[in-house]
């Protein structure tokens, strides 16, 4: 009976203590308290650097805005070039394509397309056999950015690749196909080059075939690969799918 009493009050004395201090000792639930408030201000921190990082939903529209803003002062200024109030060179647009009436009994064709892959349109003028004459506006002011060097260099506007190109080309003579492709940037810097020949000079019929000179930036190529690649740029004219009409 006595080692019974003294379990039954040993069993006492460990509950009782056990009321009063918990699971762990006094200190660990104040190390937990700090550690989840560490937790916490590191979610913050990290949550604002997300912040930081990603544009808001009003700077992307402010951006957006820019953009149509840019893009709205382009169209006035290219307007005022074709309504002749605004000079190029000292020359207005009529002076300066006054050969389509006096050539060709015909106005030159306007529209408008992204040629620099700058999000912002250029203007484009045809002038029949030379092609396009292609302006731009840098820092609010009219510039030429490529034209065509009379009908063997022939300007013009290729997409292909995932890209937009300027080309000069020479299709219209006996004995060749030829085609530069000139990639610019926003600022009118070339950034690529690509030339597709192919040369017949002795075909009797004007075309070439298998026995045919074809080059890729000067390497030779079969005749099959000539046109495969010349099949993989397609030619943007006014009713082009993105192409824009001017005024």
């Amino acid at each position: 009976m006595m080692k019974k009493h003294t379990l039954m009050t040993y069993i006492a004395v460990v509950m009782t203590i056990t009321a009063l201090t918990g699971c762990g000792s006094v200190d660990e639930p104040n190390q937990n308290t700090e550690t989840q408030t560490e937790t916490k201000e590191e979610m913050v921190i990290e949550n604002e650097e997300v912040k930081e990082e990603q544009p808001t939903v009003s700077e992307e529209a402010s951006i957006e805005i820019s953009d149509a803003s840019d893009s709205t002062a382009d169209d006035k200024i290219y307007e005022q070039f074709i309504n002749d109030e605004l000079n190029l060179d000292g020359k207005t647009f009529s002076e300066i394509f006054s050969f389509m009436q006096e050539d060709f009994n015909m106005d030159p064709t306007t529209f408008y397309y992204d040629v620099d892959e700058d999000g912002k349109d250029e203007l484009l003028v045809t002038t029949m056999f030379y092609g396009y004459n292609i302006y731009d506006v840098r820092d609010g002011e009219l510039v030429l950015l490529d034209c065509g060097d009379g009908t063997a260099a022939a300007c013009g506007v290729y997409e292909g690749n995932g890209h937009v190109y300027v080309s000069h080309s020479d299709f219209s003579h006996a004995g060749r196909k030829m085609l530069t492709l000139t990639r610019y940037d926003q600022n009118g810097n070339v950034t690529e080059t690509i030339t597709i020949n192919a040369e017949y000079w002795d075909s009797e019929e004007d075309v070439y075939d298998e026995n045919s000179d074809f080059t890729y930036n000067g390497q030779k190529i079969t005749m099959q690969e000539y046109e495969e690649y010349m099949n993989s740029y397609v030619f943007i004219d006014p009713d082009s799918e993105k192409a824009r009409p001017a005024p």
